[in-house]
């Protein structure tokens, strides 16, 4: 009896964790975690944001769509831009294109950060002067012309488009799951959807 209460105790001491042990797991573990948060942390910044498709279509009454030429419409409900080119503006890179309709989405493909429309930025600040008018990050700078073409700034590319079609009653719908990523072989200034409205 004695000898298995003996017994008992040898295996019970066996199973303790010693305060050093439990000590050195804790501090080891907590070390990893640090680390991990730490990694995941830094690495996030150097990796360039990949937009996913998000939302469902959203249509944009006639009276909402802004002339040829004129200043974008921001359209909060998609996160996006419209903008309708005017046919005789051109692009700034000459990359083509004859006016139409193009929805942008308004996020920078830097990091992400959300690109207003800067009606009283001049053009000269970013090697086009005379050009008044830009989409300009505020985070890091990076300018984009009307057609959403980088010009100047850290993006890797122009802005990203979604999908847009044309309705009979002079509405137009914009896919906001539909992104295409800025440039490629279709170009911005290219890929407008003419629109007669």
């Amino acid at each position: 009896m004695a000898a298995q209460r003996v017994e008992q105790a040898r295996q019970a001491e066996a199973r303790k964790v010693s305060r050093r042990s439990f000590m050195r797991v804790s501090a080891f573990a907590g070390l990893t975690l640090a680390l991990g948060a730490f990694s995941a942390f830094f690495l996030g910044f150097f990796n360039l944001r990949s937009p996913q498709g998000f939302g469902r279509p959203v249509t944009v009454p006639k009276i909402q769509i802004p002339e040829p030429g004129a200043e974008p419409v921001r359209i909060t409900e998609g996160k996006f831009w419209l903008v309708n080119l005017d046919g005789n503006e051109g692009d700034v890179l000459d990359q083509g294109g004859t006016g139409g309709l193009l929805a942008l989405y308004w996020k920078c493909p830097h990091l992400g950060c959300t690109v207003p429309w800067r009606g009283d930025f001049d053009g000269a600040e970013v090697a086009f002067p005379g050009v008044q008018g830009w989409f300009r990050c505020p985070c890091h700078g990076s300018t984009y012309s009307r057609a959403g073409v980088r010009v100047f700034g850290p993006a890797p590319r122009p802005l990203d488009t979604f999908l847009l079609t044309t309705n009979p009653d002079g509405s137009v719908t914009v896919n906001t799951r539909g992104l295409t990523l800025g440039g490629g072989a279709v170009p911005n200034p290219k890929r407008a959807v003419p629109y007669s409205g």
